[in-house]
């Protein structure tokens, strides 16, 4: 394999498993806001999540739009809980098909949008991890995640998260990534993901935050999102969006969604893992790559 050591360029990057909060600058319109990321997750529940935008000046939440007929396809999202739809147990969507959204609200106000899943463009083959420096909670406390695997030659974009025992780093603090520096290759030990592990952290987030211990299992998770998505994403990112999304008054930003005065967007994500058992917190390198005795 050839071995590719660069490391990525971080960006912000909103949650898409999380309540979207859409301020607007104007009290003449409020907009719907659509938050539809779709995975081939099977194990993992797919939802679609509906709220009505506030005044950009106001501090009260954001209206969760209730009562709509939420389609993908021929299957009917059911609402669980105001405003988030969900896909009966065990539906996902499936690489190269296409998917057609549709919402109808309680006032016969109709959305509709087209998205087509792509194909994974990450194999991952292992992970491993790595200290690179720090050694108290009050201080940064820095791991970095490897990853070995191949990246398709085809362009992809990408969210990069992880784990820790199973509770997920909020999405806002995830990477969003085209494959600029490392598309077509192969990777081995490629440095894809900092693990910032302090108390302030913990306190905010929780123990995905948590200072490593023997035992702990990281995971890390490589969505591909299409290229049309990352320009959505970046248009976000340029009208100053915060966390959560949509927190600063997006209405220029691009969207996929067909109707008046919508914001949001139908996305289909392919999802690849891969975990790691801690062993040694402190070893300072990929004990993957260490010659075999």
């Amino acid at each position: 394999m050839r071995k590719i050591h660069l490391f990525l360029l971080l960006m912000i990057l909103c949650s898409c498993t999380e309540r979207i909060d859409v301020r607007s600058r104007s009290d003449y319109h409020d907009y719907l806001a659509v938050q539809a990321i779709l995975t081939d997750q099977a194990n993992q529940p797919q939802q679609i999540i509906l709220s009505r935008s506030i005044s950009f000046f106001h501090d009260e939440p954001e209206p969760m739009v209730t009562g709509a007929s939420v389609t993908v396809n021929d299957v009917k999202f059911s609402e669980m809980a105001d405003g988030i739809y969900v896909a009966p147990l065990g539906y996902c969507c499936l690489p190269n098909e296409d998917y057609h959204l549709r919402i109808v609200l309680p006032d016969g106000e109709e959305y509709t949008s087209d998205a087509r899943m792509p194909e994974p463009g990450f194999e991952i083959e292992a992970i491993d991890y790595a200290w690179a420096g720090g050694k108290t909670m009050d201080n940064d406390s820095l791991w970095t995640i490897g990853v070995w695997g191949v990246e398709k030659e085809f362009d992809s974009c990408y969210l990069i998260t992880h784990a820790v025992n199973g509770l997920y780093a909020p999405y806002e603090l995830a990477t969003v990534t085209a494959d600029l520096f490392f598309n077509g290759h192969d990777l081995a030990g490629f440095p894809i993901e900092p693990l910032i592990q302090t108390a302030e952290r913990q306190r905010t987030y929780g123990d995905c935050f948590k200072y490593l211990e023997e035992g702990d299992v990281i995971t890390l998770e490589i969505w591909t999102m299409d290229m049309d998505y990352e320009t959505f994403l970046m248009s976000l990112k340029t009208n100053g969006f915060s966390v959560p999304l949509f927190s600063a008054q997006p209405a220029n930003a691009t969207t996929n969604i067909r109707g008046e005065h919508v914001l949001g967007y139908f996305s289909l994500c392919p999802v690849v893992r891969a975990s790691v058992v801690v062993d040694d917190p402190f070893r300072t390198y990929f004990k993957r790559m260490m010659p075999t005795p």
